[in-house]
């Protein structure tokens, strides 16, 4: 794929904001080409990191990006965050914005909110397209017991929540267990200084513009520009159970009776930290046994398939989609 760049709109889309109730989302909308598809960042992300497929979807969709809030320009409700919250928000962004029944599509946190809205608002919503959500995983109190999840996103809190955000710290701390070792692998401390040079350098050259230095391959900038402007109190409600108040993931799996995709990426259990990745293999049979109508597609790449795999994710995405319109399914 062509180098994107994270500042700007693509060709056709048009940024904008909508008030609902407490808070006010920030949304991208593309040119009516098809049938309405909603896309619904993951946590530290914003629509931006859906600019690689959206010159593709636009072409058959009618696309609509939001920013959860707490992310990019959407409202903070700092001590408001839960998935039943922002699943609300996105109720009332489909029936109020889009207007009809529309495809579903989410990331991580998103991913799960997908399922939300195939569970609780089911009269706006075609199909579920979930991508590696950590529908058990980041759930109280199961999320404890997942120690490497708990730490990056404790980490995330520690730097990042206080006056000024400390990048280099954040940097500096996150780290992935190797096979056979106890001890997490972090960032070498040259790699973690010329990433906040690079950084730093680009603030001082470009204030205000997110950040999208040279030669960072497309989600490593990203994910600096999602680091840079979310709510880390987002993170802190998924580690002390605020996240997932008062939802449940078995009740919202069980009542999706639309057709829904699985895609999932890599994931394995370590001895000590538990689960690296969002999902194991006992997590999926769960989902099997409780959705009707579900297609599971394994992609190999990390968490992030949409912006480290586009290719394949536009093509799962658009196969599942053919699938359902030949079978006559949506």
């Amino acid at each position: 794929m062509p180098r994107i760049p994270i500042a700007g709109t693509p060709a056709g889309f048009t940024e904008r904001q909508v008030t609902l109730g407490e808070v006010t989302l920030n949304y991208v909308e593309g040119p009516d080409h098809g049938r309405p598809l909603l896309l619904i960042p993951g946590q530290m992300e914003s629509w931006q990191g859906y600019k690689q497929v959206l010159p593709a979807l636009a072409e058959r969709f009618h696309v609509f990006v939001p920013d959860v809030r707490g992310h990019g320009r959407s409202s903070r409700t700092p001590g408001a965050y839960s998935y039943n919250l922002c699943g609300q928000d996105l109720a009332a962004f489909l029936q109020q914005v889009i207007g009809q029944p529309a495809l579903v599509s989410g990331l991580s946190s998103g991913g799960v909110l997908s399922i939300w809205l195939g569970a609780y608002a089911p009269e706006h919503v075609l199909a579920v397209i979930s991508e590696d959500p950590p529908i058990f995983a980041s759930i109280w109190p199961r999320i404890q017991q997942e120690r490497h999840m708990a730490y990056g996103f404790q980490v995330a809190v520690d730097t990042l929540g206080g006056p000024e955000r400390d990048l280099k710290g954040w940097l500096s701390k996150v780290g992935y267990p190797p096979p056979g070792e106890t001890e997490l692998r972090h960032i070498p401390g040259f790699i973690v200084s010329g990433l906040y040079g690079w950084t730093r350098l680009w603030q001082r050259l470009r204030p205000g513009r997110p950040y999208d230095i040279p030669l960072f391959s497309f989600n490593l900038r990203m994910g600096l520009m999602g680091l840079s402007e979310y709510d880390p109190d987002f993170s802190l409600a998924t580690v002390d159970g605020r996240l997932s108040e008062g939802f449940d993931p078995e009740d919202a799996l069980r009542r999706v009776r639309c057709p829904m995709l699985l895609l999932r990426a890599n994931a394995r259990r370590h001895e000590t930290w538990g689960l690296l990745g969002a999902m194991d293999d006992d997590d999926v049979a769960r989902v099997e046994a409780l959705v009707a109508d579900l297609k599971v597609v394994p992609v190999a790449c990390e968490h992030a398939i949409h912006m480290l795999e586009p290719e394949a994710w536009l093509a799962a995405v658009t196969g599942f989609v053919d699938e359902l319109e030949e079978s006559g399914r949506i």
